[in-house]
């Protein structure tokens, strides 16, 4: 019996023992926590961004017109409506303006009209002059995609023969 009161009694110890233990231990990891939170504070870092939207305009074509070449005498002129463009800009009131790099020969006309579903087309426009001549004005935000463009070459009944010639077009988003 002395045996098992004593056996009982260590027991008991032990148990004591153990619950000290995970006292201690839990008081340990409460500790460590608060610890790394407060180191964890001053392991912060600010810093300064600096933001700003800029003018956007851009304008793009998609294709090349077909060779445009006049075989009958009594027509005079010839189209073509193959090619698209695409702008968008974040500008109100821009305009898009056209060029040529070298002027036409004497008797002949290079015209361009460029559709617009959220702006003014100025219809078709010569582009005899190297000057800009506006083509599509009152372009507003946003964006106007797969428009049309059609050129139209025109010769004079006087003019009896032209070389194959070429012209570069320049198409410029403004305002």
């Amino acid at each position: 019996m002395k045996n098992r009161q004593e056996n009982m009694k260590r027991a008991s110890d032990l148990r004591g023992l153990s619950a000290l233990r995970l006292t201690s231990i839990l008081i340990a990891i409460v500790v460590t926590n608060v610890c790394l939170m407060a180191q964890n504070k001053g392991n912060s870092a600010t810093q300064s961004v600096i933001l700003e939207v800029k003018p956007i305009a851009k304008i793009s074509v998609a294709g090349n017109p077909s060779p445009l070449i006049i075989i009958d005498e009594f027509s005079g002129s010839v189209s073509d409506e193959s090619t698209k463009y695409n702008i968008v800009t974040n500008v109100n009131n821009m305009k898009i303006v056209a060029s040529i790099n070298y002027p036409m020969p004497a008797g002949t006309k290079l015209m361009v009209k460029l559709s617009s579903s959220k702006a003014t087309s100025s219809g078709l426009v010569d582009l005899n002059a190297l000057s800009p001549s506006d083509v599509v004005s009152s372009i507003g935000r946003g964006s106007d995609v797969d428009q049309s463009i059609s050129y139209t070459f025109a010769a004079n009944d006087d003019v009896e023969d032209m070389t194959l010639q070429s012209r570069t077009v320049t198409l410029t988003l403004t305002n």
